[in-house]
């Protein structure tokens, strides 16, 4: 079973990473941007597979982890070679010096040989093809970059249109995150509570805790409690305005099988177990509109799930660098999971898995989308801003605040960081299934 839920969220979260990048793909060559390369999951290369009419080579790759298009000039041609000052060239200083036929050195203070001299040359002129990702107007460079919302928009737009015009169930009820949000698909309790997914019941649950007042008594885990005092119970606050009132008093309890439970209350009148609202899940419910209305749905459901990624993220972020206490930390590190563990959650907890399937891939799409708005580099948010900024700057001032070299580096720095975090989530989700 763990290999294929392995294998099932390698799927899940490739289909939406080929669409991602699919839209990187496609608008490249929409605007004659030469794709390099486009790999499934992640290198070190396994395999390349084959290399279609306009030069982009197919690859198989090792990591499991999605897909990559790499276009060309988005990691520009560098060279690890020094001048005669042994200072590190630049792609301009090291054209020039080149067209001069001046002598430039290796990281070995070796001479550069005239063949490879040419290579260096016939390297940096591709950097001003045309074909160039950086050689395109700012504006079709953002596009480029920027693809992605469009596409994950898009799987999501269909996804929820079609499933709300036909008919899909809540996945589960949020009890984490405080919202207001209308929200179909993650409703609050208070939500589910008002849409009758969870029906309220009368009656209590009451669960006690080792060597409480209620254990004594010997109440049992879960017990349901209809009368307290010969007194029907309809609600949980009328249960502890009850209590209260008779602190010091002795109290009668009544489960659903009319057995009956003595307990003498102290002056702080608690119980000491646990109790909640006797709730049952609608398995009947379900959401089901007319066309219009499910496109108006699908475009709520797809801007409210939006802003709960971004309020998800935010209340994980300020409690694992600015936590509480230390469980609080502890908690928001055990909730970041990879597609690994929600793959787990449905298959264990979902009928109609395949359809709850379908609404995994939409919410993992949106919530791909927010991760690349986020401004680290490596990321496509980043990327686009860099654009922009470079773009900016270079009409004032006839230069770029960033060199090319300096931003590779960052993003390969950063590349490798994320990818390091991809592999502990899945270990620590892979984990939590074998503990389990």
């Amino acid at each position: 079973m763990i290999i294929l839920w392995i294998i099932t969220s390698i799927v899940l979260f490739s289909v939406i990473v080929l669409i991602h990048e699919w839209g990187h793909f496609i608008t490249a060559r929409k605007f004659w941007v030469r794709v390099e390369e486009f790999g499934l999951w992640i290198p070190p290369r396994a395999k390349k597979l084959f290399t279609d009419k306009k030069w982009t080579l197919f690859s198989l790759n090792w990591l499991p982890i999605g897909w990559f298009v790499k276009l060309t000039w988005e990691m520009p041609n560098t060279f690890l070679v020094y001048n005669e000052k042994k200072e590190l060239y630049n792609n301009a200083d090291l054209e020039k010096d080149l067209l001069e036929n001046k002598d430039i050195f290796d990281k070995d203070w070796e001479i550069i040989k005239s063949d490879d001299k040419q290579i260096i040359i016939k390297k940096l002129k591709e950097n001003k093809a045309d074909y160039n990702l950086m050689n395109k107007p700012a504006w079709q460079q953002a596009i480029i970059i920027l693809a992605w919302v469009f596409m994950n928009f898009l799987l999501a737009i269909i996804i929820f249109s079609i499933l709300f015009f036909t008919w899909i169930k809540p996945l589960w009820i949020n009890t984490q995150i405080q919202t207001n949000l209308d929200l179909k698909l993650i409703p609050t309790y208070e939500q589910s509570i008002n849409s009758w997914l969870l029906i309220k019941k009368d009656w209590i649950i009451v669960n006690p805790i080792k060597n409480s007042l209620a254990k004594k008594s010997w109440i049992k885990e879960n017990t349901i409690i209809t009368k307290i005092n010969n007194k029907k119970i309809s609600s949980l606050e009328k249960f502890k305005n009850i209590l209260e009132e008779n602190k010091n008093n002795t109290i009668l309890l009544t489960d659903n099988k009319n057995n009956i439970f003595k307990i003498n209350l102290d002056n702080n009148w608690k119980i000491w177990a646990y109790i909640w609202d006797n709730i049952e899940l609608n398995k009947s419910f379900q959401y089901k509109y007319w066309f219009f209305n499910s496109i108006k749905y699908w475009t709520l459901e797809t801007y409210n799930q939006t802003l709960l990624t971004f309020k998800w993220l935010w209340i994980l972020v300020r409690k694992i660098f600015n936590p509480e206490t230390p469980k609080e930390r502890q908690e928001a590190i055990n909730q970041v999971s990879w597609p690994i563990w929600i793959v787990d959650f449905i298959t264990n907890s979902m009928q109609w898995w395949i359809i709850f399937l379908l609404v995994i891939w939409a919410i993992i799409s949106i919530n791909l989308w927010v991760f690349n708005l986020l401004p680290i580099p490596a990321l496509d948010w980043w990327r686009f801003l860099f654009i922009t900024i470079n773009g900016l700057i270079k009409k004032i001032f006839w230069r770029k605040a960033i060199s090319e070299k300096t931003e590779w580096y960052i993003h390969v720095w950063f590349f490798i960081v994320l990818i390091a975090l991809s592999l502990l989530i899945a270990y620590n989700d892979i984990s939590k299934i074998i503990i389990r």
